[in-house]
């Protein structure tokens, strides 16, 4: 599904006075980020960055402003249908145009990097502009984007008002999670995952990348499980560092086994420090689709290593080996 020209270079002017409150939830990769982005976006309390603003970027004011928006959203439902992508693969979330995705693609497809930085920094507040200006209301906006999880203290920097959602997960089951995921996505291509990120659907035009990145990603080699870690163990270090500089108001940090085992409260309290009543009865617990946990041999081999990695993250939150 190729998009041609950018419709929108004639409509920029329209963004020029337009303000937004960014609200982020941020956490490793496969810390359930994901389903709590739905769930919030089901609150409709928020405005929320979705795969037709990445998809279609270069024409969201075009569409917005020419009434073709409704249209070319069932256009992209459909096309994920046709490409028999009912959900995107490496979880049971459903797809459809409006399915609530991350900011990283749309940095990496315009810039080199996933994470926010001076050189997208412009990109970024383009991108937070255009969304707040089409959904044509003065609600937060709601973003995500693991990449930044090491990065808030710069975007706090950016963007005073910023406010943040930490969302944090047994380490062992974030990366079991991850490393299923990434072999998911390298095994055949993902036509969802190919809109979204070029770099993606780069890989599988050349094999010289493809076959390369899909042995280091192999069952039971440790490497790719070794470079996980040691990415989380950084990640989650900046985390216990920094927290402290932000100001307690500023943000809310949450387990993802707390949203699971009681959904209702724990959004509810996220809500409340966000000073943002939900507008609409909802049953949270609807949401948690519970799913026993398969260690993969590459996290059950190398759980010493990963501990003693991430040892005071596992002790700031209560995890341990023995319970997952």
């Amino acid at each position: 599904m190729k998009n041609i020209g950018n419709f929108d270079q004639q409509h920029l002017q329209e963004l020029e006075n337009i303000e937004f409150q960014p609200i982020f939830i941020l956490g490793l990769h496969r810390s359930g980020t994901s389903i709590l982005y739905k769930m919030l976006t089901a609150t409709q309390c928020f405005n929320p960055l979705t795969a037709y603003h990445i998809i279609k970027y270069d024409q969201l004011l075009h569409n917005y402003i020419n009434n073709k928006e409704k249209d070319v959203k069932n256009k992209l439902t459909n096309f994920f249908k046709e490409q028999g992508q009912v959900d995107r693969g490496i979880d049971r979330l459903q797809l459809t145009a409006n399915f609530a995705e991350e900011y990283g693609f749309l940095l990496k497809q315009k810039t080199f990097h996933t994470y926010l930085t001076s050189k997208n920094l412009l990109l970024f507040t383009e991108m937070a502009k255009k969304v707040q200006y089409i959904s044509n209301n003065d609600k937060p906006l709601l973003l995500k984007n693991p990449y930044d999880f090491s990065n808030f203290l710069y975007i706090k920097q950016m963007f005073p008002n910023a406010k943040f959602i930490f969302i944090h997960r047994h380490p062992l089951n974030s990366l079991n999670s991850t490393i299923k995921a990434i072999r998911f996505l390298l095994k055949h291509k993902n036509p969802y995952t190919a809109q979204l990120s070029r770099f993606y659907n780069n890989i599988f035009e050349n094999p010289l990348l493809l076959y390369p990145i899909r042995f280091l990603f192999t069952a039971g080699s440790p490497f790719s499980m070794i470079l996980l870690t040691m990415l989380s163990a950084k990640a989650t270090k900046y985390y216990l560092k920094n927290i402290k500089k932000l100001q307690k108001n500023d943000y809310i940090s949450i387990k993802y086994e707390d949203l699971c085992k009681n959904p209702q409260e724990t959004v509810e309290n996220i809500m409340r420090v966000l000073d943002i009543k939900i507008r609409n009865d909802i049953d949270f617990k609807t949401f948690i689709k519970p799913r026993k946990t398969k260690l993969d041999v590459s996290v059950i081999k190398l759980q010493n290593f990963i501990f003693k990695r991430m040892k005071t993250y596992f002790e700031s939150f209560g995890y341990t080996l023995e319970k997952q």
